[in-house]
């Protein structure tokens, strides 16, 4: 799926969806899910449904109690690849300021 062209409620119900057949492939039932992850039977509808958006923490519960934690690792895994020209690896700045411009006629508001 490409998730550019779609809605956030559609987007939603796609992870829902991918969840429920991972669910269902390692044979777990809904009730087991809900009590080893502590998500609510309601919270769990309205995901399935794409109602309402379930928060990341829920999302993080509810795929370590079906065992498939380590799929949020490839969310944002760094490709290496290999540059004779950059032999280390470059640091990144802590933060990103905005570019401020100097203003070029500065008057303090007293003049006339």
């Amino acid at each position: 799926m490409d998730y550019r062209s779609m809605t956030d409620g559609d987007i939603i119900k796609d992870l829902a969806k991918h969840f429920e057949t991972l669910r269902i492939k390692k044979q777990l039932k809904e009730v087991e899910v809900e009590e080893s992850s502590g998500v609510s039977r309601k919270t769990m509808y309205n995901f399935r449904q794409g109602v309402t958006a379930i928060t990341l923490k829920n999302f993080i519960r509810l795929l370590r109690a079906i065992g498939e934690l380590d799929r949020l690792q490839i969310l944002f895994q760094e490709s290496e690849k290999y540059s004779p020209l950059s032999n280390t690896k470059k640091n990144l700045p802590k933060r990103i300021r905005d570019k401020q411009r100097a203003e070029k006629n500065f008057t303090w508001g007293d003049e006339k």
